[in-house]
């Protein structure tokens, strides 16, 4: 089954039984009928880097991402 991380918007192929179940009552998946065809490789690493970053980073850490991309 495929499964779509609404906060990240990635599209993961789960096989193992009990994670299934897991997600399918998690409130942050979607159960969707394939992985997104016309996405790159390189979009999909890009979102990758992106959830790590915005997993690791600190209150702190965001003010500043965020203040240096209005500047750009």
């Amino acid at each position: 089954m495929w499964f779509l991380n609404q906060e990240t918007g990635c599209t993961w192929e789960v096989t193992d039984q009990e994670l299934m179940l897991r997600l399918q009552t998690s409130g942050h998946y979607e159960q969707v009928e394939e992985s997104q065809p016309n996405e790159t490789k390189q979009e999909a690493a890009q979102t990758k880097v992106q959830a790590t970053k915005s997993m690791k980073r600190t209150g702190k850490e965001q003010v500043k991402e965020e203040q240096e991309a209005a500047h750009e």
